[in-house]
């Protein structure tokens, strides 16, 4: 049996970091002795040529892809193509939209042939062997199926209750060196589920009300592996609220510090899940920073959503952890119910002081109401118009709702203030940079750094200019040399930045010179030389 699994692509802005259910979903498929590609199109460009070629390569008989609202309707046309190439192959896709929007998908998309419902380890292996031995998948429990113009859904699956059952996520199928050039971090979760019943999100659906825990142990197993192995600089840990136990939010931080572990790392927590005492242990184990979903600073509005804060409550949270040393992000999201031109600026106004009093950085959404949330099933009990269903425009950076007191209009204008103070914020920075800080220069050459490879990588850049004539390979110097003029070229850059930039992607070992026929060939590194496919047997001044 050969499964396939597919990542879709998005933009830099939307912060590719290497796809964890991805990851999962491969692990517990090479546990069970399954064999298991991961084709991973966040950080390459996608083409259906590029996806052709490896189907007529692997020839899997098992395709799948998950997928949030944004990516769906290239997920789905990805899907299209595997079953245009070949009809035998069963296509399965999974994730948050499809779970909660079952019917749509299947009815519509005819090519698709199930959907993971929820949570989806257990059901893809169950699924996996149904294919590859011909049973019926109507007795696989989780799943969602089209029949003669009819949605059937099985049995839920059960929740895996004891998450240290499952095995790391199978990581060495990602190309994890590509991450590394951008500088990303890599994510690690250290539970799933969410309590919380936030009217804007599905988590608490897709995972459950009841938190399940791994083990501190088997957690900080895991960070390590990742610093062992991939060389990565920075963990992010995407639990909902990774703060809401404050004995296993000690345990991690304990078992970190205990083993020296010298990696920076990052967390999704609540303000009113925070005190000094744990804020400091944090500090202590690493903890860079903070983002606290924040959503307005509007009490009404918080009320209505069911955030279950108040505007006092930030002010305390964000100051114990600034006052830890930890920086703070804060989330905004413009077009709640209740939200007027009035309620904008104030939340704009609340952001700005919490940042000039704490430090602490802010953004801002759009409303997105998604297939899975109470605000999208109930969206007019809310005083909400969906004014598009094309999901693709479900990005939160783009009005495609209102209420009866702010249109889309103001929407759009209460965002372009908040992206004009991001810009005048990045002057400021440039202007100290070229005027010798420090600091803010670093700030520079990190999103400098940070663009230069993700456009190598999403426009393929290095795949097409990378082939060396033998003459010119001889010599590594000349070499590097010659691929920063053609870079330079294709870009417009500056050649001794070209250089600059080139020489430090070969000096961090994401670049490497390679055979390829009667010369050599520049490409991306696969780090340990990992194979792609595997069978096994059992806060400062300078802030924009």
């Amino acid at each position: 049996m050969r499964v396939l699994l597919l990542s879709t692509p998005h933009p830099l802005e939307e912060s590719p970091l290497p796809p964890l259910s991805l990851s999962y979903l491969a692990g517990v498929l090479v546990q069970e002795g399954i064999e298991v590609k991961i084709l991973d199109f966040l950080v390459t460009r996608y083409h259906p040529r590029k996806l052709r070629s490896v189907l007529e390569e692997y020839r899997p008989q098992l395709v799948g892809v998950t997928c949030v609202t944004l990516n769906y309707p290239i997920a789905r046309r990805m899907l299209k193509a595997c079953k245009a190439f070949e009809p035998h192959i069963f296509t399965v896709i999974g994730g948050p939209h499809v779970t909660f929007a079952l019917e749509e998908t299947l009815l519509q998309s005819p090519w698709i042939d199930a959907i993971v419902i929820g949570e989806g380890e257990r059901t893809l292996v169950e699924l996996a062997r149904a294919v590859e031995e011909d049973k019926d998948i109507r007795q696989v429990p989780g799943i969602a199926l089209a029949d003669g113009g009819m949605v059937i859904k099985t049995p839920p699956q059960a929740r895996i209750e004891n998450l240290d059952q499952l095995p790391l996520p199978a990581r060495e199928l990602l190309p994890m060196e590509r991450y590394r050039a951008l500088g990303t971090p890599c994510t690690v979760i250290t539970s799933r589920g969410c309590p919380y019943s936030c009217i804007f999100c599905s988590g608490h659906r897709m995972f459950g009300p009841k938190i399940r825990f791994r083990s501190p142990g088997f957690v900080v197993d895991e960070i390590e592996k990742l610093q062992r192995d991939f060389g990565l600089a920075k963990i992010n840990i995407v639990d909902d609220t990774f703060t809401v136990n404050h004995h296993h939010t000690r345990a991690v931080c304990e078992e970190m510090l205990r083993r020296n572990l010298k990696i920076p790392w990052s967390v999704f927590a609540r303000v009113d899940s925070v005190n000094e005492d744990l804020a400091q242990l944090m500090k202590r184990a690493g903890c860079e920073w903070m983002l606290f979903g924040v959503e307005s600073a509007d009490e009404g509005i918080l009320k209505t959503i069911k955030k279950g804060i108040t505007p006092d409550g930030v002010r305390r949270g964000v100051k114990i952890a600034a006052e830890a040393g930890i920086a703070v992000f804060n989330s905004f999201i413009f077009g709640l119910p209740g939200e007027s031109w009035d309620t904008a600026l104030k939340s704009m106004a609340f952001g700005d002081d919490l940042y000039h009093k704490y430090g602490a950085k802010y953004g801002f959404h759009i409303l997105s109401p998604l297939p899975g949330t109470e605000l999208y099933e109930r969206a007019k009990d809310y005083g909400i118009r969906i004014l598009s269903r094309n999901w693709a425009r479900y990005n939160a950076n783009e009005p495609i709702t209102e209420t009866a007191t702010m249109s889309k209009e103001m929407i759009k204008e209460a965002m372009a203030m908040y992206d004009r103070a991001i810009e005048e914020a990045w002057d400021y920075i440039k202007r100290r940079a070229k005027d010798g800080d420090a600091q803010c220069a670093d700030i520079i050459e990190g999103k400098e750094k940070e663009g230069f490879a993700w456009t190598l990588l999403e426009g393929d850049v290095i795949e097409g200019l990378g082939g060396m004539a033998s003459a010119t390979a001889l010599n590594p110097i000349n070499a590097e040399a010659e691929l920063a003029r053609r870079v330079s070229r294709k870009l417009g850059l500056d050649i001794e930045l070209a250089r600059r930039r080139i020489g430090e992607l070969v000096a961090k070992g994401v670049l490497n010179l390679e055979p390829k026929g009667n010369g050599l060939q520049w490409q991306w590194s696969d780090g340990q030389k990992l194979k792609l496919s595997s069978k096994v047997t059992p806060a400062t001044s300078c802030q924009a």
